[in-house]
């Protein structure tokens, strides 16, 4: 407990920085003024689309534990959601939020192997998804922010190309798994004889299991091609109301004259900045990204206003709700019935 209340505080102390950085000169009381102009219908879409961002993983969430469980309701599936959404934003490479779902999921009383299935093919889902909707929006919007920001391009790339590798690695699980196997015993004897690993034995038989386990669920993916279209579109619907809370941002200022899909797209390079960089809640690059992106559409003036507007609907928002639900009790179980054991 003590960890995470250090990481809290580190995450808190960053963003604070970071925005101290960014504000410069700015007068604190001129920043609390931008804040009492803000429209309040257009604040109050961007809760709606953080909500929407919840509700969307919500249904997936219940949607694939009930394909092997009857019973386990939405506010099971939503406690499992918000949990992972705060210990991913306390953590190192949002490396805390998975173990704690699937601690969650085995007190709600879903097995453990199922709700690894459950959360891998989440999360195979949302990242093959992710890189289809990043690749879009590089092909469609790298022009325009390529003149407008200098050296956007490169990160950009290292983003796109990180998330690229990840898919490639799950590709790779999925129809290369005695090869996969290999290279991932390889790496781990490697790290043994660099003395960076004392152990290597449990941390190889992990990793075949979770290949393993892996395979399973593409198989079971296969089987079940109008859940996996659903949970798609879903997932499309999740990303979309996330990248759309700049533009309420932006439009809570009263600005106009922006096209959507361009604010929609840089939303989009932000997380392909922000999402791999290991420090709890990618604080300081989230807001950094922010500021260097969204300067082509805010005046100079409020621009760390809607930084910390923006971070405040995204970040702080549902990482206090995400504390709060996640101490609260469990929903009693209408009679959990096992359909199968594994995959979804």
């Amino acid at each position: 407990m003590k960890k995470y209340l250090i990481n809290i505080g580190l995450v808190i102390g960053i963003g604070l920085v970071t925005l101290r950085l960014l504000v410069g000169d700015s007068d604190i009381i001129s920043i609390l003024d931008d804040f009492t102009r803000l429209s309040i219908r257009w604040t109050a879409i961007g809760f709606v689309c953080i909500a929407l961002y919840w509700g969307f993983e919500t249904i997936i969430q219940h949607t694939l534990v009930e394909k092997m469980h009857k019973g386990n309701g939405l506010w099971n599936a939503f406690k499992v959601v918000m949990s992972g959404h705060f210990f991913n934003a306390i953590t190192p490479f949002a490396s805390g939020g998975q173990p704690m779902q699937a601690f969650i999921m085995m007190k709600q009383g879903v097995p453990l192997g199922t709700s690894a299935s459950v959360l891998l093919s989440k999360f195979i889902i949302y990242q093959i998804t992710l890189t289809i909707y990043s690749l879009v929006v590089l092909i469609l919007q790298l022009n325009f922010f390529v003149v407008k920001v200098k050296g956007i391009i490169y990160l950009s790339l290292i983003g796109f190309c990180v998330n690229l590798a990840v898919v490639i690695v799950l590709i790779m699980a999925a129809f290369m798994k005695e090869r996969t196997m290999r290279m991932g015993i390889w790496f781990v004897n490697l790290l043994h004889k660099m003395h960076m690993i004392k152990d290597a034995y449990p941390l190889k038989k992990k990793l075949v299991n979770q290949v393993q386990l892996f395979n399973e669920n593409i198989g079971e993916m296969k089987k079940n091609k109008r859940l996996l279209l659903r949970v798609c579109i879903l997932t499309i619907g999740q990303l979309t109301a996330y990248f759309l809370i700049p533009y309420a941002v932006y439009r809570a200022f009263g600005l106009k004259g922006a096209e959507v899909f361009v604010i929609i797209s840089a939303a989009a390079f932000i997380v392909m900045f922000s999402a791999f960089v290991p420090i709890p809640g990618g604080s300081g690059v989230a807001e950094g990204s922010f500021f260097l992106l969204f300067q082509l559409f805010f005046p100079q003036a409020i621009l760390p206003t809607a930084v910390l507007c923006w971070r405040i609907i995204t970040f702080y928002v549902p990482l206090c709700l995400g504390g709060i639900i996640t101490a609260l009790p469990n929903q009693k179980n209408r009679k959990i019935k096992m359909k199968v054991p594994t995959g979804i």
